[in-house]
C-alpha cells in the first residue's frame, strides 16, 4: 500500500509518516494534506507530490507505479491552490482488498522486524512458507493468524491458484462461492462440525468468541469456498445441470439434484443434500437457475448472468459486521438502542417498504391461503397484486431474508410457471379439501366445467409439466397413472342451456326484460352477460337454432332487437320511470320522470319519423304517439292536450280507422314520393290531417323537420365560408370555424346520407345545397384521399403548368409521395377518382410516364 511504503521511507529518515506527508506536500509553509490518518488508511498523491516522493526515495516513478496499485489512483486537489497535495482515505477498500504482509517475509526482505500492509487478492491471503493467514481488520493494521492446526487452509490456497490457472471463470466462480458459504455461515446448522472446530483452533487466546466469529468467517470458510468454486466452474457439472433441467427452470435445488449431490460429495457433508433440497432462494439457487436458463444459448451470451452476484447476496463487509456487533454488545435489544447502521448497498427505506407490503401479504395469505395474486389485487387499499409482481420480478436478486419471509407465507409465491396456473391449482386444492381427492378416471365429477377442463388439460400435458407441478397434482390425487387414464370433463349442453335460461328468467322477472344484461353481468355467480352476448352474436350471424331463439323470445320478445341495444335499455328505463310516476298518461307523468328519461323521450319525439314501426309501437305503449307529444313546459303540455281533443272519436264515421292509421304511420312516405310537391298532402288524407291538427307540422323538405331548418341554415353559412376559402368541403372532423364544429357537423351529414343510401331510400333534397358547394362533399372513397386530391389540385393551379408529365409534383414530401402512389395504383382506382385525377393532368399516360419503365422516378 502507498501509505505503508511511505511509512518505511519515513523510518529510513527517522520521521513519522505524518511528518513525511507534511514535508512532501508543503506549499509556502502550509501542508496540503486532507483527511485523517488511521491505522487502516491509504493515501493518494497528485503528480507533484509523487514527483517529490520519487526523488526522496530515489526510485523511478515507473517502478513505483508497478509496485504500488494506488500510486496513480486519484489526483487530489490541494486546499491551498496548486502544488503537491495528498488525501487520506480510511475504512473503505477503495482500490482492493488489503491485509498485513507476512512478518517473516518482510523480515527476510528488510533484515529487521517491521510491519507492512499490502493489497492482497483472494488467493494471496495465506503465506504458505510461514503458514500465516493475513487478515484485514478495520481500524487496525490487520492481524496475522497462525495456521499450524489448519493445514487444509494452506492446501486450499494451492487449489485456489490452480483453479485460476485452469479455468477462465475461476475468479467469478470464487466470488459466487464466497457468497454461498457466507449464506451457509449464517444458518448455524447443527450437523456442521468442521467450522466450529476450525474457529476455535484459530482464535487467539484473549479474543472474544463473538468478535472472533465476525473476524474469522473468511478464514474458517476458505477451504469450503474453494471447493464450491471448483464445482461451479466445472463445465461437466454445468452440462449435467442443463441435462437435468430438460428445458425447465428449477423451482428448488432438488430439481438440480446433480449439483447438490456433487457439492455434498466434494465437501464431505452428505447431510447437505437434505438441507439444500428445499431451498428456493439465495446465491446458490440463483446460480443454478441461471445455469439452467442459459443452457440453450449458444456461445458465451449468458455467462455474465451466470457469474453475477447480486448486492442482496454479497457477504456483508467486515466493517459493517463489526459495527453491528459492537452496537449489539453495547446496547443489546433495548428500546433506547440507536438505529442500526445502514448496510452498504442497502436502504432502510426499502426495507421498511418491504415490511409494509409483507404485512398486507400476510393478511391476504391468512384469508386465501396463498400469494398467487392477480396484478390488480388490492388488500385494504394497498396494491398487493402489483407489489407481488415486483417481488417476483426481483425474486432471484432479493436478499435472503426477504425470500425466506415470503416463503413462510406461501412456499409457491414465486414459481417458474405462470401465476394463473398456481391460482387455478389453489382452486382445485380447495375443492379437494371440501370433497376429497379427484377422480380423473371418471372425468372429475363434482368440479365446475372450467375447473374440470383445466384438470384434464393438465393430465394431457402431464409429461411436459414441471416436476414441482407434478408433485402438486399428486396432492390432488393425480399421479402419472391417473393422468394417463383421465377422461375429459363432459359438459351436458342441455343442462347448461336450461341453467342459463333459468338465470335469464330470474333476471327478467326481477328487472322486467333482458335489455339491461351487459357483457359483464353476473347473476348469482353465473356469467349471464357473457352467455347472452354469445347468443346475440349467434342470432346476428344467423347461426342460432330456432328453438333457442324461441326460448329467449318467450322470456323477452326484444332480447335481441334489430336496433341498437342502447335504445332498448333507454326504453326500459323510460318504462320503469313511467310506472314509478304513477303509470297514467305520459303527458301527466312526464314532469315526474327523471332527466335521462325525459331527454330520451324528447329525442324520440323529434326523431319519430326515422324510427322503425316496431319502435313506434313500443313508444305507443308508453303513450308517445305522433298525435300525443311530450313537452317540457305546461303550456306545451296544454297544447298537446288540445291536439288530443281534436283527434277523431271512435264513433266518428267520417274517418275510417285504416285511413287514419295509414296517415299517421306512413306520413313520411306519403310526402314527396307520389309526384307531389314537397310537403303536399294527398287529397284523400286531408280530412285526417285536418281532424288531427297535423296540417301545421308538414315538412318543408324530405328528411328534415321545420324546427331543424334554421339550424341547418346556420351550419350552411359556415360551410359556404369554408368552401369559399378552400374550394371544397373535405373538412377534417376536428375543424371548428368561428366556434362552430363544422367538421363534426359534416361528418354527421355524411353518415346520415350513407345510411339512407344503404336502406335504399332516396337522398334528402336539402343535401343538394351541400353538393352545390362541393360535388364531392360525400365521396364513396376515403375522405383522406379527397383532401390529398384537393392539395394536389391547388398545387397544379399554383404552378400554372399544363404539361401532364412535367406538372406533377416531384418533391419527396407527403404530396409527392401521394401523387406517386396514385400513379402506381391508377388502374385500381374508382372511375370517378380517375376522372378527378385526369382533371388535374394525371392521366393513365402521365402515370406511366411518371413511373418510368422500371416503376421508378
Amino acid at each position: 500500500m502507498t501509505l505503508s511504503f511511505l511509512g518505511r521511507v519515513a523510518d529510513e529518515y527517522g520521521l513519522a509518516v505524518r511528518s513525511l506527508l507534511s514535508a512532501v506536500t508543503e506549499v509556502a509553509g502550509q501542508q496540503n494534506v486532507d483527511g485523517v490518518l488511521r491505522a487502516d488508511s491509504e493515501v493518494f498523491l497528485n503528480a507533484a507530490a509523487r514527483e517529490r516522493v520519487s526523488g526522496l526515495c530515489r526510485v523511478r516513478q515507473e517502478d513505483l507505479r508497478r509496485a504500488l496499485p494506488a500510486w496513480e489512483q486519484e489526483e487530489p486537489q490541494g486546499r491551498y491552490g496548486e502544488g503537491p497535495a495528498a488525501r487520506l482515505h480510511a475504512g473503505v477498500e477503495t482500490v482492493g482488498a488489503w491485509g498485513p504482509a507476512c512478518p517473516g517475509c518482510v523480515a527476510a526482505r528488510t533484515g529487521r522486524p517491521v510491519s507492512a500492509r499490502a493489497y492482497l487478492a483472494a488467493h494471496q491471503r495465506v503465506c504458505p512458507r510461514h503458514r500465516y493467514w493475513l487478515m484485514a481488520v478495520p481500524d487496525s493494521g490487520g492481524r496475522v493468524v497462525r495456521l499450524s492446526e489448519c493445514p487444509e487452509v494452506v492446501r486450499a490456497q494451492a487449489d485456489h491458484r490452480l483453479l485460476l490457472r485452469r479455468s477462465p471463470a475461476g475468479g467469478e466462480a470464487f466470488e459466487v462461492a464466497e457468497a454461498v458459504t457466507a449464506w451457509w455461515w449464517t444458518q448455524d446448522w447443527s450437523e456442521e462440525q468442521a467450522w466450529p472446530a476450525r474457529l476455535r483452533a484459530t482464535a487467539p487466546d484473549d479474543e472474544e468468541p463473538g468478535l472472533w466469529r465476525v473476524l474469522g468467517r473468511r478464514l474458517v470458510t476458505y477451504p469450503e469456498t474453494v471447493t464450491v468454486a471448483e464445482v461451479l466452474a466445472d463445465e461437466a457439472v454445468q452440462r449435467r445441470i442443463a441435462a437435468e433441467a430438460r428445458g425447465q427452470l428449477p423451482f428448488l435445488l432438488a430439481d438440480v439434484a446433480g449439483l447438490v449431490g456433487e457439492l455434498a460429495s466434494h465437501l464431505g457433508r452428505p447431510w447437505l443434500t437434505d438441507r439444500l433440497a428445499s431451498c428456493t432462494y439465495g446465491p446458490l439457487f440463483t446460480w443454478a437457475y441461471q445455469c439452467s436458463k442459459i443452457s440453450g444459448r449458444s456461445g458465451q451470451s449468458g455467462q455474465p448472468l451466470l457469474w453475477t452476484v447480486h448486492s442482496g447476496h454479497r457477504p456483508r463487509l467486515v466493517a459493517d459486521e463489526l459495527a453491528a456487533y459492537r452496537q449489539q454488545t453495547a446496547h443489546g435489544d433495548t428500546a433506547d438502542a440507536p438505529a442500526p447502521k445502514r448496510r452498504r448497498g442497502h436502504s432502510h427505506q426499502a426495507d421498511e417498504a418491504f415490511e409494509a407490503g409483507l404485512a398486507h401479504a400476510q393478511a391476504y395469505a391468512a384469508v386465501h391461503g396463498h400469494l398467487a395474486t392477480r396484478a390488480d389485487t388490492f388488500q385494504d387499499g394497498f396494491a398487493l397484486g402489483q407489489w407481488m409482481s415486483n417481488q417476483r420480478m426481483h425474486g432471484l436478486d432479493m436478499p435472503v431474508w426477504r425470500g425466506a419471509a415470503l416463503r413462510a407465507l406461501d412456499p409457491w409465491w414465486n414459481t417458474p410457471w405462470p401465476t394463473l396456473w398456481q391460482r387455478t391449482y389453489h382452486q382445485a386444492r380447495r375443492h379437494v379439501e371440501e370433497h376429497g381427492l379427484l377422480d380423473a378416471r371418471a372425468g372429475f365429477p363434482g368440479t365446475s366445467i372450467g375447473l374440470g377442463e383445466w384438470l384434464y388439460l393438465q393430465c394431457s400435458r402431464y409429461p411436459d409439466l414441471h416436476p414441482e407441478q407434478q408433485r402438486l397434482l399428486t396432492r390432488l390425487g393425480i399421479d402419472a397413472a391417473a393422468a394417463r387414464a383421465a377422461r375429459p370433463r363432459r359438459r351436458n349442453l342441455r343442462a347448461g342451456e336450461q341453467e342459463a335460461l333459468a338465470h335469464a328468467r330470474a333476471w327478467a322477472a326481477e328487472h322486467g326484460s333482458l335489455a339491461g344484461v351487459g357483457t359483464g353481468t353476473v347473476h348469482e355467480g353465473y356469467p349471464l352477460g357473457r352467455w347472452l352476448a354469445g347468443r346475440r352474436s349467434q342470432m346476428g350471424r344467423g347461426v342460432l337454432s330456432g328453438d333457442r331463439a324461441e326460448a329467449l323470445a318467450r322470456i323477452d320478445p326484444w332480447w335481441r332487437p334489430p336496433w341498437h341495444l342502447c335504445w332498448q335499455r333507454s326504453y326500459e328505463h323510460a318504462r320503469r320511470q313511467l310506472q314509478a310516476a304513477g303509470g297514467g298518461e305520459l303527458a301527466t307523468c312526464f314532469p315526474r320522470m327523471d332527466k335521462a328519461a325525459r331527454e330520451w323521450l324528447l329525442i324520440q319525439q323529434r326523431q319519430y319519423d326515422s324510427l322503425g314501426a316496431a319502435q313506434q309501437d313500443l313508444l305507443a305503449e308508453l303513450g308517445l304517439r305522433l298525435e300525443a307529444a311530450v313537452t317540457e313546459t305546461p303550456a306545451d303540455m296544454a297544447s298537446a292536450s288540445v291536439a288530443r281533443a281534436r283527434a277523431p272519436r271512435p264513433g266518428d264515421r267520417s274517418i275510417r280507422p285504416d285511413t287514419a292509421a295509414t296517415a299517421l304511420g306512413q306520413r313520411h312516405r306519403l310526402q314527396g314520393h307520389d309526384g307531389r310537391e314537397d310537403g303536399e298532402v294527398a287529397p284523400e288524407h286531408l280530412p285526417v290531417f285536418a281532424a288531427l291538427g297535423l296540417l301545421g307540422v308538414r315538412r318543408s323538405r324530405l328528411g328534415q323537420r321545420p324546427d331543424q331548418r334554421a339550424r341547418f341554415e346556420r351550419a350552411l353559412v359556415h360551410a359556404r365560408a369554408w368552401a369559399a376559402t378552400h374550394g371544397h368541403l373535405a373538412v377534417p372532423r376536428e375543424v371548428q370555424l368561428d366556434g362552430f364544429a363544422l367538421g363534426m357537423w359534416l361528418f354527421g351529414q355524411r353518415n346520415r346520407a350513407k345510411q339512407r343510401a344503404r336502406q335504399g331510400e332516396p337522398p334528402s333534397p336539402h343535401l343538394q345545397e351541400l353538393a352545390a358547394l362541393d360535388p364531392w362533399w360525400n365521396p364513396p372513397w376515403n375522405l383522406h384521399w379527397q383532401r390529398n386530391y384537393y392539395r394536389a389540385r391547388d398545387y397544379m393551379h399554383a404552378v400554372r403548368r399544363t404539361d401532364a408529365a412535367g406538372g406533377l409534383p416531384v418533391r419527396k414530401d407527403a404530396l409527392g409521395k401521394w401523387v406517386r402512389r396514385q400513379c402506381t395504383l391508377y388502374g385500381t382506382l374508382h372511375p370517378d377518382q380517375q376522372r378527378l385525377l385526369c382533371a388535374i393532368g394525371i392521366t393513365a399516360e402521365a402515370a406511366r410516364a411518371r413511373l418510368g419503365p422500371r416503376g421508378r422516378t
